[in-house]
């Protein structure tokens, strides 16, 4: 009984995250997914940066549907593309070592069953305040943006 309290309370006592991070939606529109995936993958490489081989989301969730009892595509079709600044990598690091987690920055691309000429990009925060968090951010914003510019209007949005 002693050890369970005990254990509690220091569970209790572990720092927890100040902030945490958040999503941000970005919808592409008129846009055709094909063209809006290529427009994100020349904002990433814009910056110089080199993205990972795609995360095949929504094929996933297809593949699992019929187990988990999931019969109802969510996407139509849905990648995150997962790529790295070794600028903002380095700075994160100086600020907080924990911050490894936080590497690679990724970003969906996704569009939904039936709302044709409708591209979505979504994104998280990066965690904390702080100059590289923001410069972080930042890098997505513009990647975002450059997507946008290069693929059809957006509206953004939290």
């Amino acid at each position: 009984m002693q050890r369970a309290l005990l254990f509690t309370i220091a569970l209790a006592s572990l720092p927890r995250p100040a902030l945490a991070d958040a999503l941000v939606h970005l919808a592409i529109s008129p846009s055709r997914y094909a063209d809006a995936r290529e427009a994100l993958v020349d904002a990433i490489e814009t910056e110089g940066l080199v993205p990972s081989p795609p995360s095949r989301f929504g094929d996933m969730l297809a593949r699992t549907g019929a187990a988990l009892e999931q019969p109802v595509p969510v996407y139509a079709e849905a990648e995150v593309m997962h790529f790295c600044s070794a600028r903002i990598a380095w700075q994160l690091a100086r600020e907080n070592p924990v911050n490894v987690a936080q590497c690679p920055l990724s970003m969906a691309i996704y569009t939904l069953p039936g709302e044709a000429g409708v591209v979505h990009l979504a994104w998280r925060t990066a965690a904390g305040d702080s100059p590289g968090t923001r410069a972080a951010d930042a890098l997505l914003q513009r990647i975002a943006r450059q997507t946008a510019d290069n693929a059809g209007r957006s509206s953004l949005g939290r």
